[in-house]
């Protein structure tokens, strides 16, 4: 039997899998085992943000192997204290606690602010439509898709959505009992969706009136994804804990909750733990990867190669207005919505050799490795012409 065989007879099947038996990554590009390249527009989902067999992250996880790969919660070690100390001076925040994904991370925030609410009597917490934060039961019960909440009632009570955007359902949401917000500067499974600026000061501005928590899940907006290391940055916001996760340990698997002030010191010793969160060898992965994008050279690398990609797709959206209905995002986090076909687009296209997948149901998401040129932006928008040409002629 083949691997695709074995995966079917061995591993659950929650996925919907490329037919992409991978011998390796070379760079931007995946290399099948018959030699083919793809354009890898995906990066794992947005996790590999210096792509593959980058030198900085291989050198830095020879010298971790030569350490040790795992000592446990008990001891403390020079990288993961190093990397924290890194995010702090980056964002100006207090306190990182290391997990193993994102999906963990927005448990801790969620924890963070259960206790915060207890000692403040506040309950309710408020998420938005369309928006992802994770897939465990915590996490999913602000996620507010019924997709992915259906099979899993009863979830985590409390929890209320309003739709992103909506400047009146929020106000009319907020009160006394506000608990906290949790939102994405850009919802990524939602269909890669930017909230808007006004919605952000509003919902900041009922923070000061109501005193309340708001955090930001940064799992795939952060580490550079949009030219900015986190995107709050952007515009001035401040919340007062974030997620961070996916390009955060440049393909290995780490990420972080990060809080401020308010909740530097929310949690005492035994309130929260993990096994393998702030893993040496995740975290020297983690390490050479910040080091090398929260360069402002680097960062600006991204804004502009992103913001040539939207130019591009912009020109290309041009040619099938009756196909294509829009074109959004922030540097290297770029979506194209399509009135139809997506997920066949998202098939033709990898036969085409570029790999990308579907958010939102029509938007195709490209969230390519950071480090990308303008050539490889024109080589993935004629493998989309070639695409398009098969679909609609």
């Amino acid at each position: 039997m083949n691997v695709f065989q074995n995966a079917n007879r061995y591993l659950v099947n929650v996925y919907k899998r490329f037919p992409l038996d991978v011998e390796r990554g070379e760079g931007v590009y995946l290399v099948d085992k018959d030699g083919h390249k793809y354009l890898d527009f995906l990066a794992g989902i947005a996790v590999n943000a210096l792509g593959y067999q980058h030198p900085q992250i291989q050198k830095a996880i020879v010298a971790q192997l030569n350490r040790n790969l795992h000592l446990s919660n008990y001891f403390i070690q020079d990288v993961q204290v190093e990397l924290a100390r890194r995010l702090v001076e980056l964002t100006g925040y207090r306190r990182v606690f290391f997990t193993n994904s994102g999906t963990e991370a927005i448990e801790g925030l969620l924890k963070a602010a259960k206790k915060w609410g207890n000692l403040h009597q506040k309950s309710e917490i408020i998420a938005l439509q369309g928006c992802f934060h994770g897939r465990t039961l915590g996490a999913l019960s602000i996620t507010m898709q019924e997709k992915y909440q259906k099979s899993f009632r009863p979830l985590l009570p409390g929890c209320r959505m309003i739709p992103a955007n909506d400047t009146a359902a929020l106000k009319q949401a907020v009160n006394q009992n506000t608990l906290a917000v949790f939102y994405e500067g850009i919802m990524g499974e939602g269909g890669v969706r930017p909230l808007d600026v006004g919605f952000l000061q509003e919902l900041y501005r009922l923070r000061e009136r109501f005193d309340f928590l708001v955090f930001a899940d940064e799992i795939q907006t952060g580490v550079g994804r949009t030219g900015y290391f986190y995107y709050f940055q952007k515009d001035g916001f401040r919340p007062d804990g974030f997620a961070t996760a996916k390009g955060l340990g440049g393909g290995l698997p780490l990420g972080a909750f990060v809080l401020d002030e308010k909740l530097a010191e929310i949690f005492a010793p035994g309130e929260h733990g993990t096994t393998y969160g702030g893993n040496p060898l995740a975290c020297a992965s983690g390490l050479a990867t910040v080091d090398v994008v929260a360069q402002q050279s680097f960062l600006n690398h991204v804004a502009q190669v992103g913001q040539y990609f939207k130019e591009q797709l912009g020109v290309f959206a041009g040619r099938y207005p009756e196909h294509i209905v829009a074109v959004r995002g922030e540097g290297l986090m770029v979506g194209l919505e399509v009135k139809e076909r997506a997920r066949d687009l998202m098939d033709a296209a990898f036969e085409n050799g570029l790999l990308f997948n579907i958010a939102g149901g029509t938007t195709l998401r490209f969230v390519p490795p950071l480090i990308i040129e303008k050539t490889h932006v024109d080589e993935a928008i004629e493998k989309l012409q070639l695409t398009f040409q098969k679909a609609f002629g």
